[in-house]
């Protein structure tokens, strides 16, 4: 009877069945806006290095030396004939290729960018800062986070190091916070190489 009076209702309108929806796809994920300075006064935006696959490595004063290995590290896995170059001859070395590309495609680069978290001091202090770096890196560029950015978008761990993997779109695909191992070390440039391939497709 109840299923009778059910039929009734929903031919006659009053009842309108629940129509299953298709799911709502996820919204794809921003580009990153992150823009500061480097140790020159020059303006460092992620927005200039599209179309290349960017490796933010960041750590805060305790953790430069580690930071540095392993930036050397991974400029080394996509130009390993900058190893034993001077600074600024290494930072021209030409970039792995890419297994499979058709005519005329070019792999995308992959740029290494260390970034100096320096907290939030006062302006004095802020330029000595400035001048440190400047004088202890005249060769290779370093971003100056004077803002906490790299906190507030990909996590920082003190004294360790912490990496943020941009593709060439400028959207964030991956984040390493801490000690890197070998495992995660192959994580991350299996990572890279994903990421360059897909911007070949």
């Amino acid at each position: 009877m109840k299923r009778l009076i059910w039929a009734a209702l929903v031919a006659a309108g009053t009842i309108v069945p629940i129509q299953a929806q298709p799911p709502v796809p996820a919204p794809a994920p921003k580009a990153v806006e992150l823009a500061m300075e480097d140790q020159f006064g020059r303006k460092a935006d992620l927005t200039d290095l599209r179309g290349n696959v960017v490796l933010l490595v960041f750590g805060d004063r305790k953790g430069t030396d580690v930071c540095r290995t392993l930036g050397e590290q991974l400029h080394l896995c996509w130009h390993p004939t900058a190893k034993g170059q001077p600074p600024a001859k290494a930072q021209t070395a030409p970039v792995v290729p890419l297994e499979g590309l058709k005519p005329g495609q070019v792999a995308p680069n992959v740029i290494v960018v260390p970034v100096a978290c320096c907290g939030k001091p006062p302006p004095a202090v802020r330029a000595t800062i400035t001048r440190q770096i400047a004088k202890g890196s005249p060769d290779v560029v370093v971003w100056l986070d004077f803002a906490e950015s790299m906190k507030g978008l990909f996590g920082l761990t003190p004294s360790e190091t912490n990496v943020a993997l941009i593709d060439t779109t400028g959207r964030a695909r991956m984040k390493l916070n801490g000690v890197i191992d070998q495992p995660t070390m192959d994580k991350l440039v299996k990572a890279v190489q994903d990421v360059r391939a897909e911007a070949v497709k």
